[in-house]
């Protein structure tokens, strides 16, 4: 069975999970590599599920 990395979001208890294939050269990534590369997926899948906005209102 192939390792995959699993990412998850959370917010408002609504949450939302995803897995993705690890790279080829996993065994050979350095540890901050891994870190890296693991937190750049992270981030992606983050920005496709969390809608975030500002707004300038009168109190």
């Amino acid at each position: 069975m192939a390792k995959v990395l699993k990412v998850g979001v959370e917010m408002g208890g609504v949450s939302d999970e995803d897995t993705q294939q690890l790279p080829d050269d996993w065994d050979e990534m350095t540890e901050e590599e891994r870190n890296r590369w693991a937190d750049d997926v992270l981030d992606v899948h983050v920005s496709n599920n969390v809608n975030a906005w500002w707004n300038v209102e009168d109190e």
